[in-house]
């Protein structure tokens, strides 16, 4: 993914933490960079295990305030409710014309993880396409806006689309940055070691492309280069 410092990156979740879990450190970076960036949740985590609504909302805002991103909060029908509706894909069309998104992320549309991650996947994908289409009544107080590139993340190791090959970022130097990140999210610590789970993915990830720790995007389409001698590297060492 090649951004500019006047990048805009709508983040889509369908929970809170998804977007931190999934691609924090890739944000951080981007933060660090100049990129605009803005934090999308599609529920209040209402049927989590641990956390009630109003606390998974507070850590959010300070997650979000953490990596520098705005923040907003949008009712897809609530957690564990969520599917890849007409409506709902409009809504998200309508913060995407709204931020001038040109860099959209949301979770990878693999089947075996949460519904909501992959509802959420699917409805991100549709409202790319509405945003830019001028005729749509629903969205005709916004101007019609067209992203660049839409790329997904994997919340979950399962999640990674096993047939696609991967944007791989070097993260190392976001790794702590990325902890602090993770773990504004404390009320979902309790049960699973979640910040565990994604430091040694980015670990190994990282070591397989030769750097301390990395993260991975999945591209929704090809990507355009100007030539062999401008494309990136393979991270294949051994």
């Amino acid at each position: 993914m090649s951004v500019s410092k006047e990048t805009t990156i709508l983040a889509v979740g369908a929970h809170p933490d998804d977007i931190e879990f999934g691609c924090g450190a890739i944000l951080l970076k981007e933060a660090e960079a100049g990129s605009r960036i803005h934090f999308l949740v599609c529920s209040k985590g209402e049927s989590g295990s641990n956390g009630t609504p109003e606390e998974r909302v507070a850590e959010s805002e300070a997650a979000a305030a953490r990596c520098g991103a705005s923040l907003s909060f949008l009712d897809c029908g609530g957690d564990g409710r969520i599917v890849a509706s007409p409506r709902n894909a409009m809504e998200v069309a309508r913060v995407i014309r709204a931020t001038g998104a040109s860099v959209l992320l949301a979770p990878s549309r693999v089947e075996n993880q949460h519904p909501d991650h992959v509802a959420i996947g699917k409805v991100a994908m549709d409202a790319a396409r509405l945003a830019r289409y001028a005729g749509v009544s629903d969205l005709a107080e916004l101007k019609p806006h067209a992203i660049e590139s839409l790329y997904f993340y994997a919340i979950t190791p399962g999640a990674e689309p096993a047939a696609q090959l991967p944007f791989v970022f070097d993260v190392s130097l976001q790794i702590e940055a990325w902890r602090e990140l993770m773990s504004c999210h404390q009320s979902q610590m309790k049960t699973r070691r979640y910040l565990d789970l994604q430091v040694s993915r980015a670990r190994t990830l990282g070591l397989q492309a030769g750097c301390e720790y990395a993260q991975a995007l999945w591209p929704n389409d090809p990507v355009l280069v100007n030539g062999l001698n401008s494309a990136p590297r393979g991270i294949r060492l051994f």
